[in-house]
């Protein structure tokens, strides 16, 4: 049975007008939209980051017939690896439509972060995946689901969500693309959308020449890529960060780790403290608007 239902939607244009998209964009933005979906299912139930979707296991994204109404294409994500309906001994297993919520949370929040919407993982998915954890029996999921699993799986998919906009800014057959889902019996649409203004959000980005502070407290870090997040009080937000290659030594790791755990106990204890407790020293990489996409660290003081 479907766990859960995605359907990407495009408006305006000749995709209102005549049902129609240019051909070769819209393979683009298919490829893109599959890898989303099945990359974050993949990274749900197995708790890896993969680099192609041929490789993901444990579920099936099925494609139905494309419809009309402006344009539209379905995928049905269902768990197992046999056919879209599952036998058993007492008939047709029912849909896990707990594990559907997730994965629908799960693939929003990817596309939102990835577009500049500003999701707040600690209160949206970060909540979903402690109360699915509580709610047993359901599908087993990985053991690390944190921000930072999720921020390295967005730099994964983010060629692919470029894809989706190749319709909106190549030939123009669309002015928006939509992601409508549908769990159980319950259907709507997701709040992050693609447009030209996100297209362009994710395609560019500037660098400043001039250098910044930024303090707050680390809240993830990937020891493998030495990239994570900060949480920045005047920012009113985490924000993504890379740290130099001239500083990736001991003395940083210690500031940076140090930071992580001081945060992680405050939370476990159920604390909210506005005091940082570590400071960058760093270029800022900005949208062509001006928003600020993520810094590139050349100095950690605390």
């Amino acid at each position: 049975m479907v766990d859960c239902e995605f359907s990407l939607r495009f408006t305006g244009m000749s995709a209102s007008q005549q049902n129609a998209v240019q051909f070769y964009d819209v393979a683009q933005a298919l490829v893109g939209f599959e890898r989303t979906i099945s990359l974050t299912t993949h990274l749900l139930l197995n708790g890896e980051v993969l680099t192609q979707s041929p490789a993901a296991k444990g579920f099936q994204v099925h494609a139905v017939p494309f419809e009309e109404g402006s344009w539209r294409s379905r995928a049905l994500l269902s768990l197992g690896t046999g056919a879209l309906a599952l036998v058993t001994a007492a008939g047709v297993a029912p849909p896990d439509t707990a594990f559907g919520w997730l994965a629908k949370s799960a693939v929003g929040y990817v596309i939102e972060e990835s577009l500049g919407f500003q999701p707040n993982f600690d209160e949206t998915l970060g909540e979903q995946i402690k109360r699915y954890r509580r709610q047993e029996p359901r599908t087993g999921v990985s053991d690390d689901l944190s921000q930072g699993r999720f921020d390295s799986l967005i730099e994964k998919v983010e060629p692919g969500l470029k894809s989706i906009h190749r319709p909106l800014v190549k030939s123009q057959s669309a002015n928006v693309a939509q992601i409508d889902f549908k769990v159980g019996d319950r259907s709507g649409t997701m709040d992050g959308y693609f447009s030209p203004d996100t297209f362009e959000y994710i395609d560019r980005t500037i660098t400043s020449e001039d250098f910044s502070e930024y303090w707050g407290n680390i809240s993830s870090y990937n020891t493998n890529t030495f990239k994570g997040r900060i949480f920045v009080p005047s920012e009113r937000r985490t924000i993504p960060f890379e740290l130099s290659e001239t500083i990736r030594n001991l003395r940083t790791i210690n500031l940076v780790t140090g930071s992580l755990r001081s945060n992680g106990r405050r939370r476990a204890a159920g604390e909210l403290s506005n005091e940082s407790d570590i400071c960058f020293e760093a270029l800022r990489n900005e949208s062509v608007s001006g928003r600020l996409k993520s810094i590139y660290v050349t100095d950690v003081s605390a």
